[in-house]
């Protein structure tokens, strides 16, 4: 069981992801995008949403501070830019909602055995 926080996902994916990963029994919180990067001290995964001049300063600080810490970007746009701009700021994964049962399920797996995650 994994402790995820939303951070500025929007409702229908958030109600989505809730719903797929409530039934393996993770414990889930949504947040506003203006979180205090202190409330992410014992998460596991965080999916974060919105605009990237939310989520990229928000990932800024989360890997000054948790650089192991699975960062996933939840966003409606599939840009090859903003995707880019993710992975390259230090994002473990980008997916453009709605996302699929299987994919939320991958996602739980990947970050599980993601290298850097095992280390932390």
């Amino acid at each position: 069981m994994a402790k995820i926080i939303l951070i500025g996902v929007e409702q229908a994916a958030a109600g989505q992801i809730c719903r797929v990963l409530a039934v393996d029994r993770h414990h889930i919180e949504q947040r506003p995008p203006d979180i205090s990067i202190g409330v992410l001290g014992d998460a596991d995964i965080v999916f974060a949403g919105g605009d990237p001049t939310h989520y990229l300063p928000l990932l800024k600080r989360v890997r000054e501070t948790r650089p192991t810490l699975p960062f996933v970007v939840v966003t409606r746009t599939a840009e090859t830019k903003e995707w880019l701009d993710a992975i390259e700021a230090g994002a473990t994964d980008y997916c453009s909602a709605p996302i699929e049962k299987r994919q939320l399920h991958w996602l739980m797996e990947a970050t599980r055995n993601w290298p850097s995650a095992a280390t932390a």
